[in-house]
């Protein structure tokens, strides 16, 4: 249809050049013409207009469920997203090393994958102000039978607050989801980020490291989560800016009985909930969403750990075949 009006477009165009190049005084004809050029260019218009909307909507019968999904849950708007500014960028470097457990990585990556909401969780390890180290040991994920439920909420949040003293270490930060968009900051992050580093605030004055993760588990065509890492650092004026953090992996060994079974416990208690991602759902490139996850984590799981045995493994815990 495009392409049939563009000839005729042309032809009328062709018409009116011969017309003038004779030199008629035929204003008569003159108007017909241009008239005609003008309601053919409009059709055109209207014609690639109608095309954009059938190949938008094309494109959005054809997205994998996960991300209508998701889209009807909260989360944040691509547009509303901040990006992070590295420190060489700057002309400084970053003012502390981080290093993360392989098991915590792979913890954090497994539960941003269980919800097409928005899911968080807190960060234990260790400061060093020394040597200048942030060690994240451990990650403690706030996984909650009604996520709206306030009390239910502050109560778990203390309750994991105690068991990372208990284990002999401190919060040192906080991750969440961006189940489909970017995992760069919203305003609302940014906040939050700040607020959390001001909790760090010692007896000294002195305000030690608090890290802030944000991962994307279902953006993009690749099977890989994508990660952010950050923290806020303040202008003259008192304007907050994200700054982008690197950090090193530290394997582990082995992944533990426990961790097994926490991440078992979580599958099921997901997948009572009506944000619950369903496993064995269609993801993209003929991969379900159990495939798509363990893609993703089994980069970061431990070296001396195959493939099939971590694939079996994984069955096991979501008790889920493909």
């Amino acid at each position: 249809m495009i392409q049939n009006a563009l000839l005729n477009q042309a032809a009328l165009e062709k018409a009116i050049q011969e017309h003038n190049a004779s030199g008629s005084n035929d204003k008569m004809t003159q108007m017909i013409l241009e008239q005609a050029l003008f309601q053919q260019a409009n059709m055109i218009q209207l014609a690639i207009a109608q095309l954009a909307e059938e190949q938008a909507k094309a494109a959005r019968t054809k997205e994998p469920e996960i991300m209508k999904q998701a889209r009807q849950d909260a989360v944040p708007a691509e547009s509303s997203l901040i990006d992070c500014v590295k420190f060489s960028v700057v002309g400084q470097k970053q003012p502390y090393t981080v290093f993360i457990g392989s098991n915590s990585l792979l913890l954090m990556d497994y539960h941003c994958h269980l919800s097409t909401d928005e899911v968080y969780g807190y960060l234990g390890g260790k400061w060093d102000p020394n040597k200048l180290t942030l060690q994240v040991q451990s990650v403690f994920p706030c996984s909650l039978n009604n996520p709206t439920d306030q009390t239910e909420c502050t109560v778990l949040q203390n309750k994991i607050r105690e068991l990372i003293t208990q284990q002999d270490m401190t919060v040192i930060g906080w991750y969440h989801s961006h189940p489909t968009s970017s995992p760069r900051p919203s305003q609302h992050d940014i906040v939050c980020q700040s607020v959390h580093q001001q909790h760090m605030r010692s007896l000294d004055g002195r305000i030690d490291p608090c890290l802030g993760v944000i991962v994307s588990p279902f953006r993009g065509t690749t099977p890989t989560s994508e990660m952010q890492l950050f923290c806020v650092m303040h202008t003259n004026d008192g304007r907050p800016v994200p700054m982008h953090l690197e950090y090193t992996c530290v394997w582990d060994s082995t992944i533990s009985p426990a961790l097994a079974t926490e991440m078992r416990a979580m599958s099921l208690l997901y997948s009572q909930q009506k944000t619950g991602v369903k496993f064995d759902q269609h993801w993209r490139n003929n991969m379900n969403i159990f495939r798509k996850m363990t893609e993703s984590l089994k980069q970061k799981t431990p070296k001396d750990i195959s493939e099939e045995q971590f694939v079996d493994v994984m069955r096991q815990i979501v008790a889920k075949e493909e």
